[in-house]
């Protein structure tokens, strides 16, 4: 996924450190969270949303065989 080694890493703790003051890192942490929390939770309703539109095909492709060999006979 991310290939992001620890010197790399620790060059952006400091970036990040020295552009952000200490006493607002906390806010940030948090504001970030949420940010994160959001976006986890936006995909998961997007994945769910496609998994519930999915079975609604399925059923209707079902119900059109079922509806077909009720024809039949």
């Amino acid at each position: 996924m991310l290939d992001i080694s620890l010197a790399e890493l620790v060059v952006v703790m400091f970036a990040i450190i020295i552009f952000v003051a200490p006493k607002n890192l906390p806010t940030l942490g948090r504001a970030l969270g949420r940010i994160f929390r959001n976006v986890k939770k936006f995909i998961e309703d997007i994945k769910n949303e496609i998994d519930t539109e999915d079975r609604l095909k399925e059923l209707k492709e079902i119900e059109k065989e079922i509806s077909k060999r009720s024809n039949k006979l």
